[in-house]
């Protein structure tokens, strides 16, 4: 197997402890070398998409590999891990593996996982990666005209024909430690392995976002899974007998002692008066129960249902069943609304038949309920129908046409029971309905320690967002082959 190596090196200098040893005999060519220099693939280093190209061209065949600038190591045996794997996957185009990353205590291998199907660009691929020359030279290369989106096209073009090897490729130093503001935003934004984690595209450039959907949406358009044109339909809406709230609030809980007595109180302190809130507690072995007792007695708009299964798709399914409102509110239960909340996103939902869930924008607040203002307001305007399969969210409160809750199933009980059922089932809406944005601060996301997204495993996480995202597209592919 023909390998061809390049990387990235300023000036054309590489660092001293780039293992030049590992590589005699070898054609190392550099981005970002002098002009002259037969090595030099591209005059502007920084245009990865044109410097793969270029390296491709001059291979022909083969992998190209790419050799990270901050490259310490090569492990043994490599080459032989990358050629065999090409050998034996003669499908696939890009190879990756797991690295070790050098500690002053040692060096500490860390694992790529095998690729899920991943369509985000916040994925980690290793820092050592080939792709096959003869694949990348037949499909045209890589889009120089979004240079900032240029790994994240070449991602999306092998998707589906990308191969784990199955061993370390690489070691590299370990990062700095992030500062302490670092630190929590890192906690704070997860799942996802971008520079802030999962919800990183919320702290993107304008030019950066604008390349990488434009990249993302060219992938959509090549799958057959594009939506084009606003949605038309209308979410049905069943005749009133008479007596029913205009809103049913719906909250699952479990173990919330601290906090849903806010949750309550911040329904409780709505401008629109006319709701039920019905509370499904999940087996709290503290005072929950208790609590949501107590606030009951003395407001019967306020229900209590007992469920002794911890699922939060299976208690939020519950609530919808029992919701006589002919809309439903979500708020979780260490969550609040400000006083306006109810009144702003029914009346939109009124004004918009359309809508089949109106979605507003929130703040985050600490474990006291102080407003986390480094983090300002999180709006998701990068929503739409189309880049909602790219990013992890289209922001908060959720108020929906129960209508459109019922007909889409509910929320996914076995695939998404524990996390990722509201994010399946806005993609769900959106495909057949307006998901409709109301642009005001209506809800306060409260982050703590024993918050559920911060508890929750996160390959469970990205496995659950993956599988949404991924079923998500084969409806729209049949949806555009239907028409």
């Amino acid at each position: 197997m023909n390998l061809t190596f390049w990387t990235f090196a300023a000036d054309g200098q590489l660092p001293s402890s780039f293992p030049r040893v590992h590589l005699a005999g070898e054609t190392l060519f550099l981005a970002g070398s002098e002009a002259g220099d037969p090595r030099a693939l591209h005059s502007n280093p920084k245009n990865f998409a044109a410097c793969l190209n270029e390296a491709a061209n001059r291979a022909e065949h083969g992998l190209v590999v790419f050799l990270p600038p901050d490259l310490l190591e090569l492990p043994a045996h490599w080459k032989t891990l990358l050629s065999s794997a090409a050998a034996q996957n003669e499908t696939g185009v890009f190879f990756y593996g797991d690295y070790f990353l050098r500690e002053t205590s040692g060096d500490a291998l860390q694992t790529v996982r095998r690729d899920i199907g991943d369509v985000t660009e916040r994925e980690d691929w290793g820092p050592l990666w080939a792709v096959r020359a003869e694949w990348l030279l037949a499909i045209g290369g890589l889009d120089e005209q979004n240079p900032r989106a240029a790994f994240y096209d070449l991602l999306l073009k092998s998707w589906r024909k990308r191969v784990h090897v199955g061993g370390a490729l690489a070691v590299i130093p370990a990062p700095i430690r992030d500062t302490e503001a670092d630190q929590t935003k890192q906690k704070l934004f997860f799942p996802g392995r971008g520079k802030l984690g999962g919800f990183s595209y919320l702290f993107m450039d304008p030019e950066e976002e604008k390349q990488t959907e434009t990249v993302f949406y060219n992938f959509l358009k090549r799958e057959n899974a594009w939506l084009d044109g606003d949605r038309t339909s209308i979410p049905p809406c069943p005749p009133a007998s008479g007596g029913e709230p205009l809103v049913s609030i719906v909250t699952g809980v479990f173990n919330r002692a601290d906090f849903i007595g806010e949750a309550i109180e911040s329904v409780q302190a709505q401008t629109l008066a006319d709701w039920e809130y019905i509370i499904v507690d999940n087996g709290s072995t503290d005072r929950t129960r208790e609590i949501v007792r107590e606030y009951a007695a003395h407001d019967s708009r306020i229900r209590l249902i007992e469920n002794n299964v911890n699922i939060i798709a299976v208690s939020l399914n519950i609530a919808v069943r029992a919701a006589r409102g002919r809309f439903i509110a979500q708020l979780d239960s260490d969550d609040v609304y400000l006083p306006h909340t109810l009144e702003k996103m029914t009346t939109a939902l009124l004004d918009h038949p359309t809508w089949g869930v109106a979605i507003g924008y929130y703040e985050l607040m600490d474990e006291l309920g102080r407003v986390l203002p480094e983090f300002g307001v999180i709006k998701h305007l990068e929503y739409n129908r189309n880049n909602i399969l790219r990013v992890d969210g289209a922001g908060a409160p959720r108020v929906w046409q129960r209508s459109a809750i019922l007909e889409f199933g509910g929320f996914d009980e076995p695939d998404f029971g524990v996390y990722g059922e509201d994010y399946d089932l806005v993609l769900k809406c959106g495909e057949k309905y307006e998901v409709g944005r109301v642009h005001e601060i209506c809800y306060r996301y409260r982050r703590h320690s024993g918050n559920t997204d911060i508890l929750r495993e996160p390959e469970l996480k990205i496995r659950n967002k993956t599988l949404a995202r991924l079923r998500a597209i084969e409806r729209r592919k049949a949806m555009n082959s239907s028409v």
